[in-house]
C-alpha cells in the first residue's frame, strides 16, 4: 500500500464496479414425438415457424407435444426441443434396408466411414416425411444441356399432342426438359421406348403429373431435339471446372444437386458447384467435395458411403478405381467425366411409430440433465401419453430433471383423459374431473422445483383445421416468461393482472370455489375462466407440500435468479487470491445486485457475509472461498380480506376503528 513521508494529500482509486454477468431466466425445454427432425438431440427453437421447419406440422398423434411447445413460444422466443426416438422409426433411403440415423453425430460416428451402408442417399431425419424426397444430380455440362440430343421422328403432330416420337430416347430421363426447335419447352412425364409423354413446362404439374395441354404448336418432322436437365432453370449455368481443379491441371469436377419434395412439387434445397474431388477446396479453403458438403450443410439428406466404380466414368483414370482415388492426390492431369444418372433417385422406407414408451421419453428428457452443457429455466411436460400410468411416469421424469438440476422448474399438467372423455365416452362430471386430477397429482413427490396446474384447454389447430385438447403447462411456464419481461422474476405470474392464458376456446375443467380450495390445498394451481376475464392462472404455489417460503413460484424464481447470478460472479474469483481485497470486491458486487432487487420489490432485506469470519485460515488453506447470502423475500398476496362496516350517522370513524 502506498504511503506518504511528508504532509500532503494522496488520492487513490478503488474499483467496485465489477458487473455481475447477466443470466437468462426464460429458456424452456420439452421433449415430444414429431414427424421429422433429429432424434435425441437438443435443438434450439425461437418461433413457431422454426418449430414447424425443424420438426414438422402436428398430426393427430403429435399435436399435444407440438402445441405445448408452440404455446410456450407465444410468450417466449427461446425453447430447447428434443424429438423422442421410438424403436420402430426409420430413415428413408435411396436403396438398402430400413435403419435409423438419429442425428448428425450418430451419422458421423456410425455411417460416415462407410462401415455401415446407407445406400447412395438417406433422409436426414427419420419418418415418412423422407419418403417424399428425391435427389437429382447434374454432374456435367452435357447432363445440364445437350443441344442436338436426337431428332423428332413424328410426321403427324398436332397442337395439344402429349406424345412425341423421337429417333432415340437414349439419354433422356423422366423429368428432363425438351425443346423441338421453337421457343416452347416441355417436361418429360414418362418414356415408352422412343415415345416421350410430355407436359407443358409452364403448367403447375411441374414434376411429372400428366396434363391435357400438350404441344403449343405443330413440330416439323426431323427437327433437332434440345434436352436440358430438369432443374436447369434454377441454376445460373452448367457445372464445369472449379478453380481448384484448374490449379491442378484437372477439369470437369463440378456438379449440382437439387432436392425435391415430390409431395408438394417443390425444390426444397439446391447445392451448386460442388466438386467430385475428394480434396476439392473453395478459394476460401473450405471443402467442396460433394459428400462432405452435403453431410455438413444439407437440411434434408445425408450422402451415403459413396458411388461405386460402375456409377462413375473417368478419362485418363482406371475405370475400376475406387471413388476415393478420384481426388487431386490421385495425380494430374485428372479429368472427371461425370457421375451417371443413377446417382439420383427417390427415397423410400421411412417409417413413423408414435407408440413410444415411458422409458423412451425418460431417455429424451435425460438430454437436459447436464447443467454445464445446456442452460434451461423451465422443463415442460408436454402432452399426455396413451395411458394415465404412462403419463404419471412421464410427469415423474420431467420432475426428476428439475429436481436433479436444481436450477430450473418443471411444469406439469394433468392427464388429459382425466378431464376429457375420449373416444366418444360419457362426459365426465366436475366432481369426477376434480377427483381424477387430485389422484393424478398425488403421484408427484413434494418439491419446490415443480409447478402443478389443473388446466387442459380447448384450442384451435390451424394446421389441421380442427380443435384439440392440450395441457396448459406450456402456457403456465410462458406466463413466468411474460411476467419477467414486464416486471421481474420475483413477481407472481398468476392473477387477473398477469395470469391470462392465450389461445383458449374453453377449459375442459373449470373449477368452482370449493374445488379450487381442494386443488390449492393439494399444491395444484387452478386455472379458472371467470366471466369477463377469460382463463386465468389463479394460484402461484410450487409443488412443495410443507409450509415454506419456497412453496411460492415467485420466491423459488427469485432464489433461482440470485443463485445463477451469484454462481456467475463466483466463477470470476476462481484462481484469484483469497484475501480481503477479493472478498471485499465480491461483497460489493453481490450487495449492489441484491440492493437493486430490494429496490425492485423482490427483497425486504438481505445480508452478505464474505469476510474473515467464514473464510478462516483453515478454509483458506483448503483453497476454498465462502460467501453466505441471507435473503428475506417479498411474499405474494394470496388471501385478501375486505371488511365493510356500516355505522350510525352520529358515530365518528375514530370511535369505531379505535384510532385517535
Amino acid at each position: 500500500m502506498a504511503f506518504q513521508v511528508s504532509p500532503g494529500v494522496l488520492v487513490q482509486e478503488k474499483d467496485l464496479t465489477r458487473i455481475i454477468p447477466a443470466v437468462s431466466t426464460s429458456i424452456g425445454a420439452v421433449a415430444f414425438q414429431a414427424t421429422q427432425g433429429p432424434l435425441d438431440e437438443i435443438v434450439s427453437i425461437s418461433s413457431e415457424q422454426e418449430l414447424v421447419s425443424k420438426f414438422g406440422k402436428p398430426n393427430s398423434t403429435t399435436f399435444e407435444g407440438f402445441f405445448t411447445a408452440a404455446n410456450f413460444l407465444a410468450y417466449s422466443n427461446s425453447l430447447r426441443v428434443v424429438r423422442v426416438q421410438n424403436s420402430s422409426v426409420s430413415n428413408a433411403t435411396e436403396s438398402g434396408s430400413a435403419f435409423v440415423i438419429k442425428n448428425t453425430t450418430d451419422y458421423q460416428d456410425n455411417y460416415a466411414d462407410g462401415s455401415a451402408s446407407v445406400g447412395l442417399w438417406a433422409a436426414r431425419t427419420a419418418g415418412v416425411f423422407g419418403n417424399s424426397l428425391s435427389i437429382s444430380t447434374c454432374p456435367s455440362a452435357t447432363v445440364y444441356e445437350e443441344t442436338s440430343k436426337t431428332t423428332v421422328n413424328d410426321a403427324s403432330t398436332t397442337v395439344g399432342d402429349t406424345v412425341v416420337t423421337v429417333t432415340s430416347a437414349s439419354g433422356i430421363a423422366v423429368g428432363d426438359v425438351v425443346n423441338f426447335g421453337d421457343e416452347y419447352e416441355y417436361r418429360v412425364v414418362s418414356i415408352s421406348t422412343n415415345d416421350l409423354n410430355i407436359v407443358r413446362k409452364d403448367e403447375p404439374q411441374y414434376f411429372g403429373t400428366s396434363d391435357s395441354s400438350g404441344l403449343h404448336a405443330i413440330i416439323t418432322n426431323g427437327a433437332a431435339v434440345r434436352r436440358r436437365w430438369r432443374h436447369y432453370d434454377l441454376f445460373d449455368k452448367a457445372p464445369g471446372t472449379s478453380p481448384f481443379a484448374t490449379s491442378l491441371g484437372g477439369s470437369n469436377d463440378e456438379l449440382h444437386i437439387a432436392i425435391v419434395n415430390e409431395a408438394t412439387n417443390t425444390i426444397v434445397e439446391r447445392m451448386t458447384y460442388l466438386s467430385k474431388l475428394t480434396d476439392g477446396k473453395s478459394p476460401e479453403g473450405n471443402s467442396t467435395y460433394w459428400k462432405d458438403y452435403v453431410n455438413e450443410f444439407s437440411g434434408f439428406i445425408y450422402a451415403g458411403i459413396g458411388f461405386s466404380a460402375s456409377e462413375v466414368t473417368t478419362a485418363g483414370e482406371d475405370p475400376g478405381a475406387a471413388i476415393g482415388s478420384y481426388g487431386a492426390t490421385a495425380g494430374s492431369p485428372l479429368e472427371l467425366a461425370r457421375i451417371l444418372p443413377t446417382a439420383g433417385g427417390s427415397l423410400s422406407g421411412g417409417a413413423d411409430d408414435y407408440s413410444y414408451t415411458s422409458g423412451e421419453i425418460q431417455s429424451a428428457y435425460d438430454e437436459f440433465l447436464d447443467t454445464e452443457a445446456t442452460e434451461i429455466d423451465f422443463v415442460l411436460m408436454g402432452g399426455s401419453m396413451s395411458t394415465e400410468n404412462d403419463t404419471i411416469a412421464k410427469a415423474q421424469a420431467v420432475a426428476a430433471v428439475a429436481n436433479s438440476r436444481k436450477d430450473c422448474i418443471a411444469f406439469i399438467s394433468p392427464y388429459t383423459g382425466n378431464q376429457v372423455a375420449t373416444n366418444g365416452g360419457t362426459a365426465l362430471t366436475q366432481t369426477q374431473q376434480l377427483d381424477n386430477t387430485l389422484d393424478f397429482f398425488a403421484n408427484i413427490s413434494s418439491s419446490s422445483f415443480v409447478v402443478l396446474d389443473s388446466g387442459v384447454k380447448y384450442t384451435y389447430d390451424r394446421f389441421n383445421d380442427k380443435y384439440r385438447y392440450v395441457g396448459c403447462n406450456g402456457d403456465v411456464a410462458g406466463l413466468c416468461v411474460s411476467t419477467s419481461a414486464t416486471l421481474d422474476d420475483w413477481f407472481s405470474p398468476a392473477g387477473l393482472n398477469r395470469g391470462g392464458l392465450q389461445n383458449v376456446v374453453k377449459l375442459a375443467f373449470n373449477p368452482n370455489k370449493a374445488q379450487r380450495d381442494d386443488l390449492y390445498t393439494n399444491r395444484i394451481n387452478p386455472i379458472v375462466s371467470f366471466p369477463g376475464s377469460g382463463p386465468v392462472l389463479f394460484g402461484d404455489k410450487t409443488g412443495l407440500a410443507s409450509p415454506s417460503a419456497f412453496d411460492r413460484i415467485n420466491v423459488r424464481r427469485l432464489f433461482l435468479n440470485v443463485e445463477k447470478r451469484a454462481r456467475a460472479l463466483a466463477e470470476s474469483v476462481i484462481f484469484e487470491q483469497n484475501d480481503a481485497v477479493t472478498r471485499s470486491n465480491f461483497n460489493s458486487s453481490i450487495a449492489s445486485y441484491l440492493s437493486e432487487i430490494q429496490a425492485r420489490r423482490g427483497l425486504t432485506d438481505y445480508l452478505v457475509v464474505c469476510d474473515g469470519t467464514n473464510n478462516t485460515p483453515e478454509v483458506i488453506d483448503r483453497n476454498e472461498f465462502v460467501a453466505e447470502l441471507y435473503l428475506k423475500p417479498t411474499r405474494s398476496i394470496n388471501y385478501v380480506t375486505v371488511t365493510v362496516t356500516a355505522t350510525k350517522t352520529g358515530v365518528s370513524f375514530e370511535e369505531v376503528v379505535g384510532r385517535g
